[in-house]
This record gives structure tokens, C-alpha cells and sequence, in this order.
């Protein structure tokens, strides 16, 4: 299996939702809705493994690294990429920022006060900060849902807590 510390991609135009999903799973994804296929290209410098749909050969001619997804269902194209590189699906969770692809980091409750609606300060004990963007998380009722739909997604029994 291939932890999230061992495998880098670059997603295409096109992979915006993939890009968001794999940085959930703590793979680092760089993603631009603007980027043109020689940006793309520049973007993998260093073996980044380049995310595509479509005519993947037409668009990057000669890229080893390479993986053209099949489907157009966010999801399904996450199961795709698992599958492809054996990824590990659970250590990384939480750790990227799904916005910005930087690494998120706990701070302290009371430095979010002013950033999270009161019923969220109050319900929620652990926050979190994105290093880049400075988006804020917290482990809410949304972590258990997308944990649920991941779980049947790939396929995997549900993780206990």
C-alpha cells in the first residue's frame, strides 16, 4: 500500500472533486481549474504522477506518469485511483487541506472563536487550521458521514472508533 508520504499527483482541469477527495485521504494533490496541459506538466516536475481524463496520450504526449481516469463520477474515479496505486485509505485522513493542499494543523480552541459559529464553538472541543489558507475544521457530525461513505465506497468494513 502506498501511504499518502509516497505518492504525489497533480490532477487536470477536469478533476477538480478527485483532487479535493485524494487531499481528504492526505495525498498531496495540486489541482488548478485554469491549468493548461503544459502546466499540468510543469506542476509534475519531480515524478508527480499526472490525473487526466479523456485522450491522456493527445493531450500529455510521451508522460510516463501518467493515469487516465475512466469515469466521470467523483467517486468512482477516487476508487479508480486507489485501486490503480494501492493507497492507503485511512493514516492520512485529515491532515491536507481539501482547499489549498497544505497541511492542517490543531490549534486551540480558543484562537477559532471568532471564526466558527457559536453553536460550533460551543458543540466542538478540537479545532483545526489549514497552514496555507487558514480555513478552519472541526470534527463534526459531517466527519462520520464522509467516513461511512468512504468506507462503502472502496469497498472497506467500517472503521470503529
Amino acid at each position: 500500500m502506498a501511504a499518502p508520504s509516497e505518492i504525489r499527483f497533480v490532477a487536470d482541469r477536469m478533476l477538480g472533486r478527485l483532487a479535493r477527495m485524494l487531499r481528504l485521504l492526505g495525498y498531496d494533490t495540486l489541482y488548478s481549474s485554469t491549468a493548461t496541459p503544459a502546466e499540468v506538466t510543469a506542476m509534475a516536475a519531480g515524478g508527480m504522477i499526472i490525473l487526466t481524463r479523456g485522450h491522456a496520450e493527445k493531450r500529455f504526449p510521451g508522460r510516463a506518469n501518467l493515469f487516465s481516469i475512466a469515469s466521470d463520477y467523483a467517486p468512482e474515479q477516487l476508487a479508480e485511483v486507489v485501486r490503480q496505486y494501492e493507497l492507503e485509505t485511512r493514516s492520512g485522513l485529515w491532515t491536507r487541506c481539501t482547499l489549498c493542499n497544505a497541511s492542517i494543523e490543531p490549534v486551540e480552541k480558543s484562537a477559532v472563536r471568532a471564526e466558527v459559529e457559536s453553536k460550533v464553538y460551543e458543540l466542538y472541543s478540537e479545532f483545526y487550521r489549514c497552514s496555507g489558507c487558514a480555513h478552519v475544521y472541526w470534527r463534526g457530525s459531517h466527519v462520520e458521514r464522509i467516513l461511512r461513505n468512504l468506507d462503502a465506497l472502496l469497498g472497506r468494513p467500517p472503521e470503529v472508533n
